[in-house]
C-alpha cells in the first residue's frame, strides 16, 4: 500500500494541532473554534489602544448576545481592573472560570488581579493551576510567574 507525501503532511499537520490543543499550546479562547462578532475586535481594540470605557460598553452589549462565552467575560475583568474596579474585575473572571475553568487567560488575569490586592498566595494558586495547563508553557503562565517575582521584589507588574 502506497501512501502519498500529501497524506503524510497532512497527517502530521492534524497531529500537530491536536497536540498543541492537549498541551496548552494554543491560544488562550476559550472558544477558539467559534467565530466572533466585529464588535469582539472592535472591543479588543479598544482595549489594546487603553480605552478600557468605551471596551466596557462594547463587551457588556456583547455580553447580552452571549452570555456564555468566556473571552467576553475575560475581558470585561481585564478592562474594569485595568480602571481599578476590582469588585466587577473579580466578578467577570469568576464567570469566564465558570464557563471554562481551564481559560488561560482569566487565570493570568485574575492571577495579576491578585497581585495588586496584595493577595500572592491566591495568585500562586492560579500559576499552580496554569502550569497544569500548559503542559509544555505558555505566555499566561510565563507572564504570571514574571508578575509574581516582580512583586515579591516590590516592582509594579505592566500586566
Amino acid at each position: 500500500m502506497k501512501i502519498s507525501i500529501r497524506f503524510l503532511i497532512y497527517f502530521f499537520f492534524m497531529l500537530m494541532i491536536n497536540v498543541s490543543n492537549t498541551f496548552g499550546v494554543s491560544s488562550d479562547s476559550s472558544s477558539s473554534y467559534i467565530v466572533k462578532s466585529t464588535d469582539y475586535y472592535v472591543a479588543k481594540d479598544l482595549i489594546a489602544k487603553g480605552k478600557y470605557r468605551d471596551a466596557i460598553e462594547v463587551l457588556k452589549y456583547l455580553e447580552k448576545e452571549s452570555s456564555k462565552d468566556a473571552d467576553i467575560q475575560n475581558y470585561l475583568g481585564f478592562s474594569y481592573r485595568k480602571i481599578d474596579n476590582f469588585d466587577l474585575a473579580a466578578i467577570h473572571y469568576q464567570k469566564a472560570l465558570t464557563l471554562n475553568p481551564k481559560h488561560k487567560g482569566a487565570l493570568e488575569y485574575q492571577g495579576e488581579m491578585f497581585l495588586r490586592l496584595n493577595q500572592v498566595e491566591k495568585a500562586k494558586e492560579n500559576l499552580k493551576k496554569l502550569d497544569e495547563i500548559c503542559f509544555l508553557g505558555c505566555k499566561e503562565m510565563e507572564k504570571l510567574e514574571l508578575s509574581i517575582k516582580m512583586k515579591l521584589k516590590s516592582v509594579e507588574s505592566k500586566y
